[in-house]
């Protein structure tokens, strides 16, 4: 990956034209600022949540019976639960 030489591309062009693109940049993200912060806040908050432990190692185990299968009904567990 290459790094971009911003002083010479500003050198290379004229400055008339460098500093309204310049200028509506840093109007962009300055009105934009805040709304990007928040979606990164909302990201890291998601991600916390996701790793942090609820008791999941806690949690009762699918009985023998039912441990052969991908996906389990709640009526399939439930009469499970009831013969018991």
């Amino acid at each position: 990956m290459t790094q971009l030489n911003t002083a010479a591309i500003c050198a290379a062009v004229p400055a008339r034209t460098v500093l309204p693109i310049c200028a509506a940049a840093r109007k962009y993200w300055l009105q934009h600022r805040e709304a990007s912060l928040n979606w990164l806040a909302l990201g890291l908050l998601l991600a916390a949540w996701n790793a942090s432990d609820d008791g999941a190692g806690k949690s009762v185990r699918r009985p023998d019976s039912l441990r052969g299968y991908q996906s389990v009904s709640v009526r399939a567990a439930h009469r499970i639960a009831l013969n018991r």
